[in-house]
């Protein structure tokens, strides 16, 4: 007999829905048809009866679940007709169902279902769930039909890698469009009773807590009880992120079992039947997670106690694992893009872990210590989800098994008292007090023991995306240690772990140089890596992206696994080249080492505002004129402009230029330069050529021009274009801006000149690769 066939289902209901998500339909059929003749050459001819019997005839099944992964996940991929009509943004009517309202600081969102989307000059299109923002006060209630007039939005694709992708994660929730409302109006009052009766106590409790406690402790309670993390005091976030306990702040298995637990031993007390008090006790979770959102954490919590408690109607045993997998599957079913959530990954991640790793550690070191049975606890969980965190954060908290350990035991009681807290403050205020002070001072010592943690040297170990190898490498040895376990139980199969984590963590260098011109809308920000692992960034800013630091560029060094640059040059004071840079300075997750600025001064107050940040944060500032190199092994950076004796005309005339060479390969990096600087590059260009100390080959006949002042028609002039002769131009602006860039006559130019054109808002971010003697060049939007 097959045991927990429940996995099995999963297995072959995800693999369908791999296979449609990466466009391998005739891969699907091919799976298909051979796992249909296998099982039944399996069933009948090949496996002894002792191994195979009648409740094994799921396995006749299997060939299914893959088809309906597939259909379905092929199904929820499919653009919406309404997507087809209008660009980014169009005005519209609709009309929808109210399904939820979350508050936020500046307003509200409310989500509709059962969408009917009129735009101007169209038929009406249907649409399944909208998000509407909104700023009024009106009274809506869940189930009411409104009418709503304002713009209706796409979601945007992330354009560089690390940066957040608004459309998947709109898509894992099943959203489909965002509406910024100006008018909405309510045309049928009708609404849930009991659902708005949920939304009005979670109101009352929220009011509750904000009393009770200071606004950073009552945050935190509201978003770990309740699910509403907009009241989340950002400071704390931080600090529980950066120690590696913020799953402390999302509902858990952690709460809902301890919440579903707490409320049937509490029926059991008033001496209710066994059935009633657990099937008021799954009532209870069903209506909590309506309470909450019912985030997909809760979903999984809630789906694993209800069958726990209904094993025990129908005298079954529980199985975690079989638990594990039908909550997935049936989570996916519902909605396939799930699969792709990171909440999903962590949440199912997480209680994998303990189903499976914790048995393997518990059988080498039995104890039945708390101390050590919470740490292996804690081990379990960071073995399974290490490469869900670097997958979708890049970085380890180094102190987290500890500080984890730390703050668990007392998260029973945190919780409890916090429940009790919030239930009698709703009934009279005082009541509340009594319970709260707990759960206050529980929070305070949590924010001691992350501010110490915070603190330890090196607590962020910066690693990178690991690529699909090293995560395949790494689940093949963790299931080689499960199996060695089971079958041999001696402790050095443990060495197997650590083998794993160096596979998965191990940096991985650049075979040549990688240079990146990263899509930061209309601004400009280069990143280039050597061999060496020598890191250098070019301008960093926009005008019209907000944070783009915080947005674009610390999540693209992260996702390299980057958390200092060597060498930042800033070509110039304009704020859509140096804003990002100013940030990642301030922010400190990011270490910049030296900051290379041009001696010619055109703003002396922004000089010294940087300057002045330099010096606070340990950045030492550096110099250049025309003529100054570096050498990093292959690469060479020459400054061809501004000389030391230039009289600038205006802030863009001092543009710092760069010539790149690696071997071969020769960049040039002409920040927001015009005529009159070019005319000053080209100058210097023809005296270097003839002097007795030229520049290298490369530096008068250019492979690539990153294309001055982003794609204006006052620069790049056909005499310079004559002079580099630029096989490939790229130009770094944003979408619709509102300059027109890049201007008609300088893509003319280009096209009479026979530069191939690439533009950061068509491909995203665009990386050349080089060895020095071939490169290559792709767009990550490509």
């Amino acid at each position: 007999m097959i045991k927990r066939p429940l996995v099995w289902v999963l297995g072959g209901y995800v693999t369908g829905m791999l296979l449609a998500w990466y466009h391998c339909r005739s891969a699907a059929v091919i799976l298909f048809m051979a796992a249909a003749f296998f099982f039944i050459y399996l069933l009948f001819f090949k496996l002894p009866k002792k191994l195979v019997n009648r409740y094994d005839s799921f396995l006749w099944f299997l060939p299914v679940f893959l088809l309906l992964g597939f259909l379905t996940m092929a199904g929820r991929m499919e653009e919406p007709e309404l997507s087809r009509v209008f660009e980014q943004q169009a005005t519209c009517k609709l009309t929808g169902t109210i399904t939820k309202i979350v508050q936020k600081q500046w307003g509200r969102v409310v989500y509709t279902t059962n969408n009917t989307v009129y735009l101007p000059e169209r038929k009406p299109y249907l649409c399944e769930n909208i998000m509407i923002s909104c700023s009024d006060k009106a009274n809506y209630r869940i189930g009411n039909e409104i009418t709503v007039y304002g713009d209706i939005v796409k979601f945007s694709e992330a354009t560089n890698p690390g940066q957040f992708n608004e459309k998947l994660y709109y898509q894992v929730q099943n959203v489909n469009y965002k509406v910024k409302a100006d008018q909405i109006y309510i045309t049928n009052y009708d609404y849930s009773i009991f659902r708005d009766f949920l939304y009005q106590i979670k109101q009352k409790l929220i009011r509750v807590y904000e009393v009770l406690l200071s606004e950073k402790e009552a945050g935190a309670i509201i978003a770990m009880l309740l699910g509403e993390s907009c009241y989340l005091n950002e400071e704390i976030d931080t600090l529980y992120q950066q120690n590696g306990i913020s799953h402390i702040l999302s509902i858990s298995g952690l709460h809902v079992s301890l919440l579903g637990m707490a409320v049937y031993k509490l029926l059991k007390r008033l001496k209710l039947p066994f059935t009633t008090a657990i099937v008021l006790s799954i009532l209870f979770l069903y209506s909590y997670g309506l309470l909450t959102n019912f985030s997909v954490s809760t979903k999984r919590a809630v789906m694993m106690m209800v069958l726990m408690l209904l094993s025990g109607i129908f005298g079954k045993t529980y199985d975690m694992l079989s638990a594990i997998s039908l909550s997935a599957f049936l989570i996916l079913l519902a909605n396939p893009m799930q699969l792709f959530h990171v909440g999903f990954l962590l949440s199912f991640g997480a209680v994998f872990g303990i189903a499976v790793f914790l048995p393997c550690f518990q059988l080498l070191i039995p104890s039945k210590n708390p101390i050590v049975t919470g740490l292996l606890v804690s081990l379990s969980v960071q073995v399974s989800t290490l490469p869900l965190l670097l997958f979708f954060f890049y970085q380890i908290p180094r102190y987290s098994i500890i500080i984890n350990l730390i703050i668990l035991p007392l998260s029973s009681l945190l919780l409890l008292t916090a429940f009790a807290a919030g239930i009698l403050g709703c009934i009279f205020l005082p009541f509340g007090i009594f319970f709260v002070g707990a759960a206050n001072y529980i929070l305070k010592f949590y924010e001691w023991v992350c501010r110490i943690g915070a603190g330890l040297p090196g607590n962020m170990w910066t690693v990178g995306r690991p690529d699909s190898m090293r995560i395949f490498l790494y689940a093949i040895l963790l299931l080689f240690f499960v199996w060695s376990i089971y079958h041999k139980k001696q402790k050095r199969f443990f060495l197997i772990l650590p083998v794993a984590f160096l596979i998965l963590v191990f940096p991985q260098r650049n075979a040549g140089l990688e240079i990146t011109l990263l899509d930061v809308g209309q601004g400009e920000a280069i990143f280039m890596e050597t061999e060496t692992g020598i890191t250098y960034f070019v301008d960093g800013g926009s005008t019209d992206v907000k944070k783009v630091g915080k947005y674009r560029m610390e999540p693209y060094l992260l996702y390299q696994g980057v958390d200092h640059i060597a060498y930042a040059f800033l070509s110039h004071m304009d704020s859509d080249h140096k804003n990002g840079l100013m940030e990642l300075m301030t922010e400190d997750k990011i270490k910049i080492d030296h900051l290379i600025l041009t001696q010619v001064q055109e703003d002396e107050d922004a000089y010294e505002e940087l300057e002045a940040l330099a010096a606070e944060k340990g950045t030492l500032i550096q110099y250049i004129k025309a003529g100054d190199q570096m050498q990093d092994g292959k690469l060479q950076i020459t400054c061809l402009h501004p000389s030391a004796d230039y009289q600038p005309r205006s802030s863009n005339s001092t543009s710092m230029v760069l010539g790149i060479t690696y071997g071969e390969f020769d960049l040039l990096l002409t920040g927001d330069l015009e005529k009159d600087g070019e005319d000053r590059v080209l100058t210097y260009l023809q005296k270097q050529d003839t002097s007795s100390a030229p520049l290298p080959p490369a530096a008068m006949d250019y492979d690539i021009l990153k294309v001055a002042h982003h794609g204006s028609k006052n620069a790049t002039q056909d005499t310079f274009l004559k002079i580099i002769q630029p096989e490939i131009a790229l130009i770094s602006c944003g979408k619709d801006n509102r300059y027109g860039h890049p201007h008609k006559e300088l893509l003319e130019r280009l096209e009479k000149a026979e530069c191939k054109i690439k533009i950061t808002y068509e491909s995203g971010a665009i990386t050349i690769t080089t060895d020095g003697n071939q490169m290559k060049l792709r767009g990550y939007c490509d």
